[in-house]
């Protein structure tokens, strides 16, 4: 359904969190060019899924919007790329990551935006070691996994 949407719409996503559902709205962008690896498994469906980063195996993110800041109860300093989807069997789920948190740096660079995140895992190898730091629940962590 959002993947039939054009880059700039605004949606209203929906999280669960900690037994408590959050509505918070996301500004959907366009996924650059070249952004889905070659031989990646891509979907036979109509329409994709937005800036779904491959390297990380099934995470889709956005931009922190001021919706979605307030939903999340997220501090004004906190930047990064929050996450909006993600697969439950993907290396970054075993990792611990979840839908809410917000990727703030991968391998100490920094993530200010979604589009930041895909430049930065476009440039990841298969088999690279990744060491993000993240934003979840009130507090930053490191959160190390391996690409895909």
């Amino acid at each position: 359904m959002i993947g039939s949407m054009p880059p700039g719409t605004k949606a209203r996503i929906e999280a669960n969190r900690d037994g408590h559902t959050k509505t918070f709205e996301v500004q959907l962008v366009e996924m650059p060019a070249g952004a889905v690896e070659e031989g990646a498994e891509t979907s036979t469906e109509e329409n994709p899924q937005p800036q779904k980063t491959t390297v990380f195996g099934g995470v889709a993110v956005a931009n922190i919007t001021d919706d979605i800041r307030t939903a999340l109860d997220l501090p004004r300093d906190v930047q990064g790329a929050v996450i909006g989807d993600i697969d439950a069997d993907s290396t970054a789920a075993k990792a611990g990551l979840r839908e809410g948190d917000v990727v703030q740096e991968v391998n100490k660079q920094p993530v200010k935006s979604a589009k930041d995140l895909v430049a930065i895992s476009k440039k990841l190898k298969p088999n690279d070691k990744i060491l993000m730091r993240v934003y979840s629940q009130g507090r930053s962590g490191y959160v190390a996994l391996e690409a895909k």
